[in-house]
């Protein structure tokens, strides 16, 4: 029996909104260059990220990204802005979906190459937003 362009998750994914950057990866660093202004000097530019799984993420920007773009993403820690990002870490575009709310595409990334530490991050991440839309916490957010 085929799946027939199901999409099967592999891993619970948590619906949530947290200020994060991302920037073309150094596979292809050569390939994509965005307008003067679109990015900060270091090739960042600010996104939202929307969704968080043991796999990858989403997140949704007003800037265009090709399937199977390489990309690098950091998600700051808000709650202390001078310290150590939540997560820090390398991705494959693997969809990409204009909204319908604003101009905007929801790009879904996966995780690649998480070495032992990164894994770790990940994992520490999963746990904080488990413990924030569990069943102890009964007015916690959405998880799909």
């Amino acid at each position: 029996m085929s799946n027939a362009g199901l999409i099967v998750r592999r891993s619970e994914r948590f619906e949530i909104s947290l200020p994060a950057r991302v920037r073309v990866g150094m596979l292809h660093i050569d390939a994509v260059k965005f307008a003067k202004g679109v990015s900060d000097p270091e090739r960042w530019i600010n996104v939202d990220v929307v969704d968080f799984a043991q796999g990858g993420i989403g997140f949704v920007t007003e800037l265009f990204f090709a399937r199977a773009m390489s990309l690098e993403i950091e998600i700051p820690n808000v709650g202390d802005p001078g310290g150590a990002p939540l997560i820090q870490c390398e991705m494959q575009v693997k969809r990409v979906q204009m909204t319908d709310r604003r101009p905007a595409y929801l790009v879904g990334c996966a995780f690649v190459g998480l070495d032992d530490e990164k894994k770790i991050t990940v994992d520490a991440m999963i746990q904080r937003l488990m413990g924030e839309f569990g069943e102890d916490n009964p007015e916690g957010g959405e998880h799909a």
